[in-house]
């Protein structure tokens, strides 16, 4: 929400961008916890079985009668990349829904910022830093700047977060 307010989304598309964040990765239900929660680096054939959760993901919100497109296409695109390298459909620029690319890089701060089987949390400025370097290649330059201009208090959730052991979500 704090992104979509910087971003000046109105209100319905800021519920549009909340509620595709929310559903971006149901996919992974699908993804064996071997997989999820394996502390090591993923095996060339368990990474073509992660890849496919945005596929599954759309494919449970359309078996299950959910028919927002632009929440699909958050759910089916939030790997895409701005110089076409992600997937699953390698689309690139703008060819990549908007909220998929805002998605993309809340996502990614997100990760950064919890930690994973295989390695510890980064810092904000870390994490900041790295969305920085890739904007322009694997993020939306300009939404990556908006999100980096959010209010301190936005990522003061994080520091808190980090200074008591929890995750933010």
């Amino acid at each position: 929400m704090s992104l979509a307010k910087a971003l000046n989304l109105s209100n319905s598309d800021t519920q549009i961008l909340t509620r595709g964040c929310f559903l971006h990765d149901v996919g992974k239900i699908m993804i064996p916890e071997a997989i999820l929660h394996k502390d090591e680096q993923l095996t060339k054939q368990q990474w073509g079985i992660m890849r496919l959760h945005p596929e599954i993901g759309l494919n449970i919100l359309e078996r299950n009668g959910y028919c927002n497109k632009k929440i699909s296409d958050i759910v089916q695109y939030h790997h895409e990349r701005i110089d076409g390298k992600g997937y699953p459909k390698g689309l690139s620029g703008d060819e990549i829904p908007f909220f998929s690319r805002a998605c993309a890089i809340i996502d990614a701060f997100d990760c950064m910022m919890s930690d994973r089987p295989y390695r510890k949390r980064t810092t904000i400025q870390q994490a900041k830093e790295e969305l920085l370097k890739h904007s322009g290649t694997q993020f939306d330059e300009k939404i990556v700047y908006r999100f980096l201009e959010l209010e301190d208090r936005f990522f003061d959730l994080y520091e808190a977060a980090e200074a008591r052991g929890n995750p933010v979500l």
